[in-house]
């Protein structure tokens, strides 16, 4: 290894992190846990008599998807079957991670939802430990790391400001902060498990993927062994993430090749080892990518779900907000000369999403995740590098600095504490979101009814797994999940000709409609049950019991479960 490689390699710090620094990370770590919990506790503790909390605080839909597949992993399958459209299709291996839950589940005895806020937990744990690893990687100081660690937890966007101005649907989009999961660390854990799971696994593959480019010589086949690993995992638990990884790492290395040559230091043998295990860690997810491209191709009902499945990008000046105060400072930190040495991959990583944001992919939005982590070390280098030696010059801190109770060790800390607060404050805004709609406006699917949940049990219990129901649509985006029946909508993505098959039900419960045209319906999707409740009177007036072709077979309050004979 050169001279030059060294410092960098010294100058980041490398497997450098004490002890103590481990205990400050995982302090700042559960108290982000802790805070997370608040919206829970309150669900819980504060349902309604007649409702019951379902677990979930944001995102209802997509959630009873990812319950739908632990609930198949309960029953022993390791292949997916969508059961929110009743179209028949071979299960496929896809959502590996929540059917891999619903087998611990049944292994460890425990109920679904306990083990989704387990794995959230936990999730959330290795998401701000893996964020203190890499942070540590890229500033030698354990005051700039413990800075850009609690800035890359807790940090947000301006979205705020949009809301004070009576702007929340500017440009005819949410603010980012509040509405992009991705976006921040914070909202991210905050989610599903997979997410900041996804999310761990990005920041130790980037870590790895860091050394081996910049290491040079010093990395060995272990870390490229340990990075194909960790993509593989990151294929099972957030497969859209690989686009992001893969263009980092073709980006990275042209970066490190420009470099080595600019230095008169490009050799083909060290550069052809270097390249053969960055390479070989990439192929290792590869057989899995193949599959996953082949079940698309092949599989009418999953390529409609992928075609459906998108969630595109808002509009730029969106972004500007979400993370514009970051980049500010992380521009300032430029004028840094004690900036990370290796900061370049840090600009390639933000760089690669900001390609992908755009890009013709369904997930463009997605490319976001982990961002808040690279912008949190470029932040902190320019607020500690560059804006506070300028405060610290200034009049008034100096008169302060004469003083006997002032210390400028003690402004430091004040000013750091400022600056974290002010770059959170979208955050305290969420936090308090959820925690209002968990406590006092328990809305509806959040929190359903007793009558729907005992219902689904009786579905669980007593109908068949392939039997195929007819309801609305939140009725069946929770049936699927739980009962674990087909139904002919559920699901914005997975359920196939969404658009048309909402009509077709939303018809199906007007009063105006033709028998004729229900028991067609009824064939046209092989339907067994329909359930009516207070959703589908939402619909219409129908009164599924005056029809002959149906037979109520179980009654609980509002709800009624009728057989198609």
């Amino acid at each position: 290894m050169s001279v030059a490689d060294q410092r960098v390699l010294t100058t980041m710090g490398v497997n450098s992190v004490a002890p103590r620094e481990w205990l400050t990370a995982l302090s700042a770590t559960l108290a982000l846990i802790l805070l997370m919990a608040i919206p829970y506790v309150l669900g819980y503790t504060l349902a309604g008599e007649d409702v019951v909390f379902t677990g979930i605080i944001m995102n209802a839909e997509d959630t009873q998807s990812y319950f739908a597949k632990m609930l198949q992993g309960y029953d022993g399958a390791w292949r997916y079957y969508i059961p929110f459209t009743p179209e028949a299709h071979e299960p496929v291996f896809l959502g590996g991670f929540y059917l891999a839950l619903g087998h611990a589940a049944r292994w460890l005895g425990l109920s679904l939802e306990a083990v989704w806020h387990g794995a959230r937990v936990a999730a959330d744990l290795l998401l701000g430990l893996s964020a203190y690893w890499f942070i540590a990687a890229f500033l030698r100081s354990v005051r700039r790391r413990v800075t850009a660690h609690l800035l890359a937890l807790f940090g947000s966007g301006a979205g705020w400001v949009l809301l004070l101005l009576g702007q929340s649907n500017w440009l005819g989009h949410f603010p980012v902060d509040f509405h992009m999961p991705e976006a921040h660390l914070f909202f991210t854990a905050f989610t599903s498990p997979h997410v900041a799971l996804g999310t761990a696994l990005l920041l130790v593959g980037m870590r790895l993927l860091w050394q081996l480019l910049w290491g040079v010589g010093a990395s060995d086949w272990g870390a490229a062994l340990l990075l194909g690993l960790c993509l593989l995992l990151l294929v099972v638990v957030y497969p859209f993430l690989i686009y992001l990884a893969t263009l980092s790492a073709l980006l990275a290395g042209l970066l490190r090749v420009w470099q080595l040559w600019r230095a008169g230091r490009l050799a083909s043998g060290p550069l052809l080892t270097l390249g053969s295990r960055v390479g070989v860690a990439f192929l290792m997810p590869a057989p899995l990518v193949i599959y996953y491209a082949l079940v698309l191709r092949q599989n009418a009902v999953f390529r409609a779900w992928d075609m459906q499945a998108i969630t595109p990008s808002p509009p730029w000046p969106h972004y500007v907000v979400a993370f514009g105060p970051l980049l500010f400072w992380a521009f300032l930190g430029l004028r840094d000369r004690e900036r990370p040495a290796s900061a370049g991959f840090l600009w390639v990583w933000l760089t690669a999403a900001a390609l992908l944001v755009y890009a013709p992919l369904n997930p463009q939005r997605r490319f976001v995740q982990g961002a808040q982590a690279p912008l949190a070390i470029l932040a902190t280098v320019g607020f500690l590098g560059v804006a506070w030696p300028w405060l610290r010059g200034t009049r008034a801190v100096q008169a302060l600095l004469r003083r006997p109770r002032y210390s400028a060790a003690g402004l430091r800390r004040f000013a750091i504490v400022l600056f974290l607060a002010g770059m959170s404050l979208s955050n305290l805004y969420v936090l308090a979101s959820v925690s209002v709609t968990a406590a006092v406006e328990q809305p509806y699917p959040l929190f359903r009814a007793a009558d729907e949940v005992q219902a689904a049990a009786w579905m669980r219990a007593n109908g068949q797994r392939e039997a195929v129901v007819l309801a609305a649509y939140q009725t069946g985006n929770y049936v699927a999940a739980r009962a674990g029946n087909r139904v002919v909508l559920g699901h914005w993505a997975e359920t196939v000709a969404f658009a048309e098959k909402t009509q077709a039900v939303q018809r199906f419960f007007r009063i105006d409609t033709s028998d004729e045209w229900r028991r067609a319906l009824l064939q046209e999707y092989g339907v067994d049950y329909v359930w009516h409740g207070p959703p589908e009177r939402w619909l219409g007036d129908f009164d599924p019991a005056a029809a002959d072709y149906l037979r109520p077979v179980h009654r609980v309050g509002d709800v009624v479960v009728y057989r198609v004979d």
